[in-house]
């Protein structure tokens, strides 16, 4: 090879590659043969090589260029081997649009990084060389020299390393204490870290250590520069001291043994909180540095093997109480100098076994303290702060919590809906919640407020509930926290919480427990409960949805649903309890002889009701028994509710005085249940809703209900959902929305009624509010009128959805809309919604415009603000904003004087990006 291609870079690229291949593939399979050549190879190959600029065949090259100089001996090349890689820094590749090999530059950077940290031989020529580099003004080049030379330190053996490690101090330590890029500062303390740890590995521990003699100029500048702890320089020296002190056990001690006294008397005698806050933050990163190489409570560290005693241990009473001076004997408005002291604090506590439960636990009362004692200010940091610091130690540390701040925090929380009245409880169930994340605090939590509850509970005063809403609020929070958790566990809560709850509410005439609020937040815990506990548990909930724990009030087991849902309220409870059951449980409940009584049953007791709440609830379980556990044979009866349900609208007197309103929800939440799992006769329920809207078959107070009701078909739902195990079949949102949009632009087109129009655009603003934007995309043509149309209409809500819809076209299918020729009409409608209509004295006759929301003003200018920046024109038309720009910026001007200052803001944006991105119309043109 080395006689036959002397000639190799006059060959193609291919070619090239292919002899590349050939001797990669000896390398590989008959490397002792090669490396029994010697000098031959050596030699042979590197001239071989030269010259070679193709960025395929350099991967292959510097892959073998390494092998060579890791297992060759190289003792009397080591200059011609540095020369063969170093000839190619720095990388400057930049890869062609749509390479095929994918090749990148970091990619060969990493390759010729390799091969220089191959091996120490190469020190002589790899550090001048690259000492030399870093002078130079490229960022980009600087990058790749300190992480060349961090590379180097790791891999070199401390023996070559221990010979320039002063040299790369004093030349690396410019790019952090006078650091003009923070990455170039990150980078240069990698190789300071990188050097220290490298040397770490040596095992000598006495002052003349390889080690010892780099850290000691290290530490002595950095203290020079502590003595002025404000300064930047003193900053930056901050992070040399945690970056080489975090490399490893020695390098910290050797560290916390020359700067821990010092830090101590720097901070006596600093003038004034910013230089006494800046010596914490040094003495912070110090923190983090131990806790890095010790390790913490929750998580060891591999770098102590010999379990060292961490010697912040020695300093820890001085540092302790100068912190809590600092955290506990400052004043409130010093927030960033008290966030450090705190900081510092938890930094210390989780110190393994550096302090003492007594000491820590006089941490816990601090923060408790600061969150419960304290009055608020600013933007409350510092009781943020506390109440992180709370959770984190909770999770080494659960008994201090569960015995400290537990009590402190309980103790704050009234016992009566009147006490709560003149009381922060919502800040001191924020801070429980987030301190109990370990499994037995969240018991001792619950346990808690459970006691809390069944004091509530037995009040029977008020009419709204806040604070028992809030306590279970926070229950519902962290059980939801809790069950996130792999095969979460929550049968613990099953008997006080699912069955004494459900039978104590069941029991109540009055009081908390018949607020439909409660009810809600109850049903939801019981649902989760349920749904994280035993199979035998979930067993009994199926038999329990209606009885609800309770005796059969007949004893002989036949019993009307209407007479187990009382107090009607508790119907609430059965929705979410009947939710959590699996569709493939056997219950005598869900029997294809048993379901379809039970529907019809709550059909009736639905329409009796005069709660909103409870007509919507039981609405929902039909859906749910519809949706999970209707057997396709038996769903022709449910077709016959929504056929006979049908009928009946058509037959509805207009004068009637009864609404239509209840079998319209039905027929939608039936069809939503049908439709979600793609049921056999989907197309015909989902055109028979289409046809509600048409005036000629149905009454017109029909239709604007119907109108309204197609927003719920595809709306999320917190009971009907993947959670509950309902089946939501993935195709379903596209299947409702290719069937629905192409019948409602048909029949919106042939209908001579305004008001039909406008029940059509209000139905199809209710779809498109639902509908993932990819599956609109493709239908666009036949939308836009419609979309246009529909920001004519009063109706805010069809406004609101319309413009949220624009906004995707315009970013993601701006072409679509240029096509259309309707930006015209588009920008003339956004100026129209967008502006406040300041009317001037009024008319008798005339009709008062009604004024757009807020928000819809405000999506309004935001369409418009996004149309210079995606609609641009391209190489066969022009822009089609230039000659609206006038008409556009005269527009804004009222839109400036907003009464809204979100309003006002988006049009100041909208008129820059109007007058930035689009060019004026060139007069000589027109």
């Amino acid at each position: 090879m080395f006689e036959h291609f002397t000639d190799l870079q006059a060959r193609n690229q291919a070619g090239r590659y292919k002899i590349l291949q050939l001797l990669n593939e000896l390398l590989e399979h008959h490397r002792k043969a090669v490396r029994d050549m010697g000098d031959e190879s050596l030699v042979g190959i590197v001239d071989l090589v030269a010259g070679e600029k193709d960025p395929r065949n350099l991967m292959l090259i510097f892959s073998m260029l390494r092998v060579l100089m890791v297992e060759w001996d190289i003792t009397k090349h080591i200059e011609v081997m540095f020369d063969a890689v170093y000839a190619y820094f720095p990388i400057t590749f930049r890869p062609p649009p749509n390479d095929p090999y994918g090749i990148t530059a970091q990619d060969l950077k990493d390759r010729l990084r390799d091969c220089l940290a191959s091996t120490g031989a190469l020190a002589p020529y790899t550090f001048p060389n690259m000492l030399d580099r870093l002078d130079s003004t490229s960022s980009t080049v600087k990058k790749d020299v300190l992480q060349t030379l961090a590379s180097c330190s790791v891999n070199y053996d401390p023996s070559i390393i221990s010979q320039y490690s002063i040299t790369l101090w004093d030349a690396v330590k410019f790019e952090v204490l006078q650091a003009q890029e923070p990455e170039l500062a990150a980078e240069a303390l990698n190789v300071l870290k990188g050097i220290a740890a490298c040397l770490s590995t040596d095992t000598q521990d006495a002052a003349s250590s390889p080690l010892q003699q780099y850290l000691k100029p290290v530490n002595k500048e950095c203290l020079e520069h502590l003595q002025e702890p404000a300064s930047r320089q003193a900053k930056a020296s901050g992070d040399i001291l945690k970056s080489v002190a975090s490399a490893s056990v020695q390098s910290f001690e050797t560290v916390i043994n020359v700067v821990g006294p010092s830090l101590l008397t720097i901070y006596q005698s600093a003038e004034g909180l910013v230089q006494q806050r800046a010596v914490l933050e040094v003495a912070n990163q110090l923190f983090e540095a131990s806790i890095e190489v010790y390790g913490s409570w929750t998580t060891p560290s591999q770098r102590n093997p010999n379990g060292r005693a961490n010697l912040i241990g020695e300093f820890k009473d001085k540092f302790v109480a100068l912190y809590s001076q600092a955290l506990m004997g400052t004043v409130k408005e010093e927030v960033s100098f008290r966030l450090t002291a705190a900081n510092g604090l938890l930094l210390v506590s989780k110190m393994n076994s550096v302090l003492g439960d007594d000491e820590i636990g006089l941490f816990v009362q601090y923060f408790d303290d600061i969150v419960l004692t304290e009055e608020s200010y600013g933007r409350d940091e510092l009781k943020k702060k506390a109440m992180s610091a709370l959770a984190e130690i909770s999770r080494f540390k659960p008994g201090l919590i569960s015995d400290i701040a537990f009590p402190a925090f309980m103790a704050r929380l009234p016992d009566s809906e009147e006490g709560a009245q003149s009381n922060d409880f919502r800040s001191v169930l924020e801070g429980v919640a987030e301190i109990s994340v370990e499994k037995e605090l969240l018991k001792t939590l619950m346990r808690r407020l459970l006691n809390k509850l069944d004091t509530l509970f037995g009040s029977s005063d008020g009419t709204s509930f806040p604070y028992t809403c809030s306590i279970l609020g926070t229950i519902l929070y962290v059980l939801n926290r809790a069950a996130l958790a792999p095969q979460a566990d929550l049968s613990d809560y099953y008997e006080r919480v699912v069955v004494g709850l459900s039978r104590r509410a069941s029991q109540s005439m009055a009081g908390p427990l018949t607020d439909e609020n409660v009810l809600d937040l109850l049903g939801r815990i019981i649902n989760l409960i349920v749904r994280h506990s035993m199979p035998e548990q979930v067993q009994q909930a199926a038999a329990n949805v209606y009885l609800l724990y309770r005796e059969n009030p007949s004893g002989d087991g036949l019993v009307g649903l209407s007479d187990l849902l009382q107090p009607p309220t508790i119907a609430l409870l059965s929705t979410w309890l009947l939710a959590a059951l699996p569709k493939t449980i056997q219950s005598p409940l869900l029997t294809s002889d048993s379901i379809p009584h039970t529907i019809q049953d709550l059909i009736s007791f639905a329409s009796k009701s005069s709660s909103h709440a409870i007509t919507q609830c039981c609405l929902v379980q039909v859906a749910l028994y519809v949706n999970k556990h209707v057997g396709s044979p038996n769903i022709p009866f449910v077709e016959q509710i929504l056929w006979d349900r049908l009928s009946a609208l058509k037959d509805t007197p207009m004068d009637e005085a009864e609404t239509p309103d209840f079998n319209i929800r039905l027929i939608f939440f039936l069809t939503k249940a049908l439709a979600l799992r793609l049921a056999p006769q989907t197309n015909q329920y989902l055109t028979n809703l289409v046809a509600l809207i048409d005036e000629r078959q149905y009454p017109q107070a029909v239709s604007r209900i119907a109108a309204m009701g197609f927003a719920t078909i595809l709306s999320s739902d917190d009971v009907l959902s993947k959670q509950n195990g309902a089946q939501i079949r993935l195709l379903a949102p596209q299947r409702v929305f290719q069937i629905l949009t192409p019948l409602i632009s048909e029949t919106f087109r042939g209908s001579q009624s305004p008001t039909e129009k406008e029940n059509y655009l209000v139905a199809l603003s209710g779809i498109l509010a639902n509908v993932p934007s990819a599956i609109v995309m493709p239908e666009l043509p036949t939308l836009l009128p419609l979309l246009l149309q529909s920001l004519d209409i009063v109706d805010q809500l069809v406004k609101v959805a319309t413009l949220e819809t624009l906004a995707v076209v315009i970013s993601n299918n701006p072409s679509a809309l240029e096509e259309s020729g309707h930006i015209p009409a588009l920008v003339k409608r956004l100026i129209g919604v967008a502006s406040m209509h300041h009317s001037g004295p009024a008319k008798p006759a005339a009709k008062a415009v009604p004024v757009n929301l807020p928000k819809t003003r405000r999506l309004a200018t935001r369409c418009l603000t996004l149309m210079p920046k995606y609609i641009t024109g391209g190489a066969s038309r022009a822009n089609p904003l230039i000659g609206l720009k006038r008409e556009v910026l005269h527009g804004l001007t009222n839109v400036l004087d907003d009464v809204k200052r979100d309003v006002r803001k988006e049009a100041v944006d909208a008129r820059a990006a109007w007058l930035r991105e689009v060019d004026d119309i060139n007069e000589d043109e027109e």
